[in-house]
Order: structure tokens, then sequence, then C-alpha cells
């Protein structure tokens, strides 16, 4: 009891929520302890509130304590505490406790499948996803669109298409966070055109709706299927965010469409009152250094009203790389290596850009840097599917178990 007022299990259960949603520790430890000084015996809803707001907090061990309450198995609880591990990226613990659950429910499915989506484990996502589906356990949509999301990074289109088919032999209403999820999956997938086709079905679109289509054929470099649906989306009544800005001035770039860009970057701050972000600021850095505009590029990063950040001269950097410009490259390099002192991709670049300026002396002091520092450069990593299974490859790899037939395979898509 507080102040005179008995407290309920459901209203501990919405208090935990919003303590939960603040991740506000302090105040929801004390609702625990007045749920133990009022001895009422919390039921499953308050155990799984407690836990949501524990794991929510990053406090692990006071959540697992709270679930060591239960003598018998609670799927409710197991289930809240999975997804706070999840959550925290703590993913083999959420594993070893979903393993060992007797009876999993659509819940204990979802928060795996998203789980792993999220912490961008695509092929374990999608591993979990078909044991659900052989289990015979229906997905809810949040499932769906987590499951979609994984085809989308991993480039599985028949996987995606297999999931589409699903959907309409269920008979599922695809409303627009699925059929959204649906659209980026065949962008992503390398088929825009069944994107598209959907895209034109939907009855109802929002922002993101726009946002995916439009940025699907700014990654399959139809620049003009952009700025048609740009002005369409407008017509409609939807007007533009951030995000849809950032793939269209991607398009002019990959287009090196430069007055357009510009257009559209003035039409953003002018007309629609928004305030650019870095990553508009890099698009115009790209637009600029791929048209082989160094000096431009270099004077609009200059008057950035905010400190340019890596992606800005990362950008200009890739620009001297192409075109050989040493001199503004060398400056860029050393903005770089002061925000991102080790990081080995970009000296990487930078020795690419003076083994191509023939500055071998130079290039050959950063390769040795590289290996005395011990830098880690990314490897290229890309997927392949074949009969509906993920291969992954990491560039230089030649050990692939089927890398003979993948390679038969390309090149008969290239002979194609």
């Amino acid at each position: 009891m507080i102040r005179g007022f008995i407290l309920y299990n459901y209203t501990y259960t919405f208090v935990l929520k919003a303590c939960s949603h603040l991740e506000a520790l302090s105040e929801g430890k004390q609702m625990h302890s007045q749920i133990i000084k009022a001895g009422i015996a919390p039921d499953a809803h308050v155990h799984s509130s407690l836990i949501h707001m524990y794991t929510n907090s990053d406090s692990i061990a006071c959540a697992e304590r709270v679930l060591a309450e239960f003598l018998v198995e609670n799927m409710h609880t197991k289930n809240a505490i999975i997804s706070g591990y999840l959550s925290k990226g703590h993913v083999e613990k959420a594993r070893r406790m979903f393993d060992t659950m007797e009876a999993k429910d659509v819940a204990s499915w979802g928060a795996m499948v998203t789980g792993y989506t999220k912490n961008g484990m695509y092929l374990e996502a999608l591993g979990v996803f078909h044991e659900m589906m052989v289990s015979q356990v229906h997905p809810n949509e949040s499932t769906l669109v987590s499951s979609l999301s994984a085809c989308a990074h991993l480039g599985a289109l028949d996987q995606g298409r297999w999931i589409h088919a699903f959907l309409d032999k269920a008979g599922v209403t695809i409303g627009v966070t699925l059929g959204t999820a649906l659209i980026d999956m065949y962008a992503k997938c390398g088929s825009i055109r069944c994107g598209y086709e959907l895209f034109q079905k939907m009855p109802h679109k929002d922002i993101v709706t726009w946002g995916v289509i439009i940025s699907g054929f700014a990654l399959h470099g139809q620049a003009e299927k952009c700025f048609q649906l740009f002005d369409e989306m407008i017509a409609s009544g939807t007007y533009p965010n951030e995000v849809i800005f950032v793939a269209v001035l991607s398009a002019c770039s990959h287009a090196g469409y430069v007055e357009l860009g510009h257009h559209y970057f003035n039409q953003m701050i002018h007309d629609f009152g928004i305030r650019p972000s870095i990553e508009h600021y890099g698009c115009m850095v790209d637009l600029l250094g791929r048209a082989g505009q160094l000096l431009e590029a270099e004077k609009f990063i200059m008057l950035m009203p905010e400190e340019p950040n890596s992606i800005i001269w990362g950008a200009l950097l890739s620009a001297c790389r192409t075109y050989g410009d040493v001199r503004r490259g060398n400056h860029a390099f050393r903005h770089l290596i002061e925000l991102e002192p080790m990081s080995g991709d970009r000296y990487k670049l930078a020795g690419l850009m003076l083994t191509s300026a023939g500055e071998k002396a130079d290039a050959t002091k950063i390769t040795k840097f590289i290996k005395e520092n011990d830098l880690e450069t990314t490897c290229g990593t890309s997927f392949v599917e074949r009969d509906g299974v993920v291969h992954e490859f990491v560039a230089g790899d030649i050990d692939h178990s089927e890398l003979r037939e993948i390679n038969r395979l390309w090149m008969g898509l290239m002979a194609n």
C-alpha cells in the first residue's frame, strides 16, 4: 500500500513498463521492493515486467535472480529474459535459454529471429525461422518482417520469395509494414521490378514505403525513376524526410548529376525546412568527388557548419585516389587518422592512392605501418544463394567447399 492506495498486480505491471521504457533502474528497484514488502504474490506478467525492466537497464544479474524465483518453467518470463539478452547483445546466453525451453510459443521463436537480425546475425535468423516453420508455429508480423530483413541483407532472393509465397498461400493481408519489408527485400536482392510491382499494388503507403522504393531504384542506378517517384510522392501528399533526400542525393551522385544534386540539396533546406545531416553532406562531397570536382568538394567541406567526420573525409580521399590528387588526398588522410588513428582501412586506401600515383616508396611505408601495428582491414564479404542455401565468402577465400560450382554459376550469369 502507498499513501492509502492498494496497488494490484496490473498496476505494478504498468509502472514497471514505464520504468523499463525510461531505463529508470532506481525507481524500478524501489517498485520491486514495494512488491516484496506488500507480500503480494506477483504473477507471470509482473515477473515478466520486472525482467524487462532489469534487462533494459542492463542489469542482467537482477533479471536472472527474478527468473530463478520460478520453481517451474514459465514461458512468459523466459521470453522476457531472452528478449532482454538479445537487446543487449548477449546472443549466446539467449540461445542457450531458448534451447532449454521445453515449450516455445510464437513469442519465443519471434524473439530469437528478431534478436539475431538486430544483432546482424542474418544466417542464424533465417536458420531459426526455418526451424520455426518446421515446428508449425505460425509467425507473426514482427517475425516475418525480421526474416525479410535478414533475406535483404544476405541477398537471399529465393528465401524472400518463399516467404512472399507463404503469405499469399496463408491468405495473410499484406499491410504497410509487411509490404514495405517485402519491397525492401526485393530491391536489395536485385529484383527491383518485383518490388516495384508490389509497391504499385499497395493501396496505402507511408513515408517509409516511399523511402524504400526510392532507395531501391537509387541502389540499382535508376536515377530518373527516383526523381519520378519523388515527384509522385509529393503529389500524393506525402512530404520527404531526411532519408528520402539521402536516397535522391545518392542517385544524383551515382548518375553524375551535379547540378541536380545541388538543386535537391537546396530544395531540402529551403522548401522542406530539413537541416542537412552529416549523411547529406557526405552525399554532396561524394557527388562532387565522383564528378572530379575536387576543389569544389574541398570548398564544400570548408563551408560545412559542423565539424566534418570520417564519412566526409573518407569520401574526399576516395575521390582523390580515383583522380590521382595526392595533395588533397594527403590532406584528407591527415584528418582521417586524427579521427580514426587505428583504422587499417583508411591507411589501406591512402596506400592505394599513393600506389596509383606512382608514389611507391610512401605506399610501402604505409603497408609496413599497417603490418607493424597489426591494424585490421576489412575483407570484402559476399553472400551467394544456391538452391535456397546462402553461402558466405570472404575476399581471397579459396577454401569454400562449393567454390568451383559457385564460380561456374557466376560465369554463366555473366555470360547471359
